[in-house]
């Protein structure tokens, strides 16, 4: 009795150091140069440096590239098309876009048609692999595995229809896809990453939800589940553990194999659309349950990270609202009645959308999450 006592002792000892040693505080970094704000754009890490791509808007945009060590921003080479709602992934000194709206105004954004790169090595963009019609979209999660880029889920048709749950590998040699299974859930502005031999998929919200009394937005159906591709079996699951609150155009990094997801915007049926400040992690190895962490200074929606160094660096970002930057949509927190636009007919209340502001005066805000 006393050696299981020891032992569980011991065991619950192990779990508090844990989640202590998970937990951190996010610290505002002021550069010494600045480089225009963005929304609902990419970030990552590529032999130390940060590259920021994309940007909500109506004209295409440089990359801004963040040297930490000098605390130093450059511009870089412009993106060959418009391209905003998506993950950005690192690999093999490029940063690929697999999906992205690339057209149109909300709520018709219209997705790319290709896939494209950016070499980090050459300050060089490239035309990848033409992504399959039937599976284009943007708002999707992204991650690459040994050598391989993985697209999960997303929305179709611009901010109106289309939210699935589509699963798809691009081979960035052959520039060929792959469809794969079909995650367990549908969602968009979602965010993935891989831990080990895992795909993590977390966040996001069902942006093709009409309610009939028009009562209650799309802001407020976020996904709280996280499903897992094992790319061992080759099977979806879903993990008992679920996002305390959840969000849209959050993101999720892997930080020393934990989840760490933050950032967002969501509703609720009493409270109206807005940006989040909160930061959850998980250890899906050894936790069933979120834990919340230190909040961001600034609420962020559509914002970017990556982690470099041991860190997680978060920057971009607007106020609530698919419009991008121009801060959350005004009036009654209920919205307008239904739009007779064509092709709106049923639309939730979501104010109106205000106008793109690619090369803003603000510039982009950075903080660093230091582990304790």
């Amino acid at each position: 009795m006393k050696k299981i006592t020891v032992s569980a002792f011991l065991f619950l000892s192990f779990c508090l150091y844990s989640v202590y040693a998970q937990q951190g505080y996010w610290q505002v970094v002021k550069t010494v140069n600045t480089v225009p704000d963005c929304s609902e754009c990419g970030m990552a890490a590529v032999n130390g440096k940060l590259y920021l791509v994309g940007n909500d808007g109506d004209v295409t945009t440089p990359v801004k590239c963040l040297d930490p060590g000098s605390l130093t921003w450059t511009k870089l080479a412009e993106a060959p098309v418009i391209m905003h709602h998506f993950q950005a992934v690192a690999y093999n000194n490029k940063i690929y876009v697999l999906d992205a709206f690339s057209g149109g105004g909300f709520p018709d954004q219209v997705p790319m048609a290709n896939v494209y790169s950016y070499d980090t090595q050459n300050n060089t963009w490239e035309k990848g692999g033409e992504i399959p019609s039937d599976r284009r979209r943007a708002g999707a999660g992204a991650a690459e595995y040994r050598g391989k880029l993985y697209l999960i889920a997303g929305i179709k048709h611009g901010h109106s229809s289309g939210t699935n749950n589509l699963f798809d590998c691009y081979d960035p040699e052959t520039k060929t896809w792959t469809v794969l299974a079909d995650a367990p859930h549908i969602r968009d502005h979602c965010f993935a990453t891989v831990i080990k031999d895992k795909f993590y998929v977390v966040g996001g919200r069902n942006t093709s939800f009409r309610d009939p009394e028009n009562k209650v937005q799309f802001f407020a159906k976020t996904v709280l589940d996280v499903d897992v591709y094992d790319f061992s079996s080759g099977r979806w699951s879903t993990l008992s553990a679920r996002l305390t609150l959840g969000s849209g155009g959050g993101n999720l990094v892997n930080l020393n194999n934990v989840l760490y997801y933050m950032g967002g915007e969501r509703a609720t049926e009493t409270e109206r659309n807005a940006p989040q400040k909160n930061t959850f992690f998980l250890d899906p190895s050894g936790s069933n349950q979120w834990t919340e962490t230190d909040s961001l200074h600034f609420a962020r929606n559509g914002m970017a990270a990556a982690v470099l160094n041991n860190k997680i660096y978060a920057a971009g970002g607007s106020g609530g609202g698919p419009g991008g930057p121009g801060g959350p949509p005004q009036g009654n927190p209920n919205g307008p009645p239904p739009s007779n636009k064509p092709g709106t007919q049923g639309m939730p209340p979501q104010g109106n959308r205000p106008q793109a502001q690619p090369e803003q005066n603000h510039p982009v805000d950075i903080e660093v999450f230091n582990l304790k």
